[in-house]
């Protein structure tokens, strides 16, 4: 279903001549739209609200009191959704942007808030497509990059006073510093339990990375939160030939010299049950270095113990994420990232892995590639500008029972995708909503990275599309009758969780 929503802005397609196909950025194909899309397209999906103002959201967690219900923004945002039909701002930075973690800590009854800071990135341009190989400035940038390079703990409790209980720096100094050392923490992940599990760049050493996208490359730290006003260090663990003086092992990798590659861990890991609780395996996504599953029961040595990684071409990221909310039936999802537009490089799949044998995760199946709709002007999404491809999964904290044949992705200029994962040797596409574009044509950075990120109210069966024209309520036939009206949770996604 096509929805006329504005006119197009027929806008002359730009090119940037003398790039490398492989590495160009914001370069239209010959049969992209010489304009962005303004349409809007459904298939089992209705938009019921819509919240204006959100920017670019890549994370979105949720906090409840009662019936009230809030979702936090990697802008630093606040965003009442009690009354789901009408959206508004509760508060607007109210804390430091950044990559985020909330949940519940029963045991000190307080909503733990966790914020990422990092250096900045060394993205590549229009005018240098190339990123840290073609601007050494990037580089010195990131090296003289003041202030925290860590996490922030917050308590959140009372959503309209956040209060800062403890700032973390990655290379274990004092946070308080002007310089720091490596490059911070670029995401995380946080239970509500004792451990916070972090995408972190401890320290000078870690910059054996290939992609022209960023100077340091990230390993794992684990830090003890169980007093958050006081985290305690607890473990480092990284893949031999990441760091400085590991050259001989970064040698054996097949991306060793592409300039291209991105092979350190993204978006943390993921589990189910908490290690305090007896949970034992975890599960990451490592760019080119493949899916990990990591056995954390002596939580001081965590082990790489299974490791799926079939061969990748140059060029996104392969693994980025890994959704294990059917861990239960034995197979987690995993999404790549996109991230030149226009296919300058090649399309990664998402995988479905076996990984009932830890040590031996196998692929059951890829998750189908979407198609335009039929009315669509264009007919791959490739010519619709921007980034195409999955990104993030539904988040393991989400209030209600997760659908065990259900999952969807945010999919960049493909909006929001469904799946039907009943038989997850044949997944299927059940539906799609995609927002209309926005943006200036002639600058790819303000179009590349549309819906971004996603967030589902299992209980409430209600999806929030995050996306550059705003936060959409979406309900879907797939996911049964909408609740619209404000309700206490009574379960989370996952035992223990929240």
């Amino acid at each position: 279903m096509t929805e006329r929503v504005a006119d197009a802005s027929g806008n002359a397609a730009v090119s940037t001549p003398g790039i490398d196909r492989a590495r160009s950025y914001g370069r239209p194909r010959p049969t992209s739209l010489p304009y962005l899309d303004l349409n809007m397209y459904r298939r089992n999906t209705d938009v019921l609200a819509r919240l204006d103002g959100i920017g670019h959201v890549l994370r979105l967690q949720m906090m409840a009191i009662g019936e009230r219900r809030f979702l936090f923004t990697n802008q630093g945002d606040v965003i009442d959704v009690t009354e789901p039909l009408y959206p508004r701002f509760f508060s607007m930075k109210a804390f430091p942007r950044g990559h985020l973690q909330l949940a519940y800590n029963r045991k000190l009854e307080k909503w733990i808030l966790i914020v990422c800071a990092r250096v900045p990135g060394t993205n590549p341009t229009p005018r240098n497509p190339l990123g840290k190989y073609g601007d050494p400035a990037l580089v010195e940038r990131c090296l003289k990059h003041p202030g925290l390079r860590g996490i922030r703990i917050y308590d959140a409790t009372d959503p309209a006073r956040i209060t800062l209980l403890s700032e973390w720096s990655c290379d274990r100094g004092d946070p308080k510093r002007e310089l720091q050392g490596g490059g911070g923490g670029a995401d995380a992940y946080y239970d509500g339990g004792q451990y916070v599990y972090l995408q972190a760049s401890p320290d000078e050493t870690f910059t054996n990375l290939e992609s022209p996208w960023r100077h340091y490359t990230y390993g794992l730290q684990i830090l003890d939160i169980s007093d958050p006003a006081r985290p305690k260090f607890v473990a480092d663990w990284w893949v031999p030939g990441q760091r400085m003086g590991e050259e001989d092992e970064a040698r054996q990798w097949p991306e060793y010299g592409d300039r291209q590659s991105t092979s350190h861990l993204l978006g943390s890991l993921a589990m189910s049950k908490r290690v305090e609780d007896g949970g034992r395996y975890a599960y990451s996504c490592w760019g080119t270095l493949g899916l990990f599953v990591h056995d954390l029961s002596d939580i001081r040595h965590p082990r790489l113990v299974g490791r799926f990684n079939p061969r990748t071409k140059p060029g996104g990221i392969p693994f980025h994420s890994v959704d294990v909310l059917n861990l239960n039936r034995g197979f987690v999802v995993t999404t790549p990232e996109p991230l030149f537009p226009d296919g300058a490089e090649p399309y990664h799949p998402s995988y479905v892995i076996d990984v009932r044998d830890p040590a031996h995760p196998r692929e059951i199946s890829r998750l189908p590639v979407p198609v335009p709709p039929p009315d669509a002007p264009f007919r791959d999404f490739l010519d619709r500008r921007g980034r195409f491809g999955p990104h993030n999964p539904p988040y393991i904290k989400s209030p209600g029972r997760s659908d065990p044949n259900f999952t969807a992705y945010a999919f960049f200029n493909a909006g929001m995708q469904m799946f039907d994962l009943t038989d997850p040797a044949h997944p299927t596409i059940t539906g799609y909503f995609v927002p209309p574009q926005a943006g200036r044509y002639e600058d790819p950075d303000s179009h590349c990275r549309d819906v971004d990120t996603i967030f589902v109210e299992w209980d409430r069966r209600l999806i929030w599309v995050c996306s550059l024209t705003g936060m959409y309520l979406i309900r879907s036939p797939v996911l049964g009758q909408p609740a619209l009206k404000p309700m206490p949770v009574a379960e989370w996604t996952q035992p223990g969780l929240n």
